[in-house]
């Protein structure tokens, strides 16, 4: 299979595709993964109301798995399972129709997103869908909820 010689891509074309969705010549979309001491940090931040940034903290796990295993990290962390943010195109939704799904105010594409799972892969799953919907400071707990707590947790 050959790609016609019309079609011309550059890094930047590419880059711009994968990682912002507006097309624009601003600057691309920040991904940061971060450690257990920096997530104690943000959670600190949030949950005190300090800092110079306005974090939202999103567990991606399923409601059932979080309840059965280990809970949240914090009672200021949001939770929006990654299945949800994908079929139903959660970071696309209207503020209004977001905050009736989800119960919680949609982050605005100012807002810097944390995004955490059980291991940190469904989270950098998530990162990814956030920078395609235009925002642009993103944040992946890599260690996640193993990490956060201890050790793996076996879900029944």
């Amino acid at each position: 299979m050959s790609i016609p010689s019309s079609a011309k891509f550059s890094n930047n074309n590419l880059q711009r595709m994968f990682l912002s969705s507006d097309g624009s010549d601003q600057q691309p979309p920040t991904l940061t993964n971060i450690d257990k001491a920096k997530m104690t940090e943000i959670l600190s931040h949030v949950e005190n109301g300090t800092g110079d940034k306005n974090y939202v903290v999103i567990d991606v796990r399923g409601e059932p798995e979080i309840m059965m295993g280990t809970g949240t990290m914090s009672e200021k962390v949001r939770i929006l399972p990654l299945p949800q943010i994908t079929m139903m195109a959660a970071f696309e939704m209207d503020e209004k129709s977001f905050e009736a799904q989800f119960n919680f105010p949609k982050p605005s594409l100012e807002d810097t997103l944390v995004f955490t799972c059980k291991m940190g892969g469904r989270s950098q799953q998530a990162a990814q869908i956030a920078a395609m919907s235009g925002y642009k400071n993103i944040i992946n707990y890599t260690g996640g909820a193993d990490d956060w707590f201890g050790g793996e947790f076996v879900y029944t």
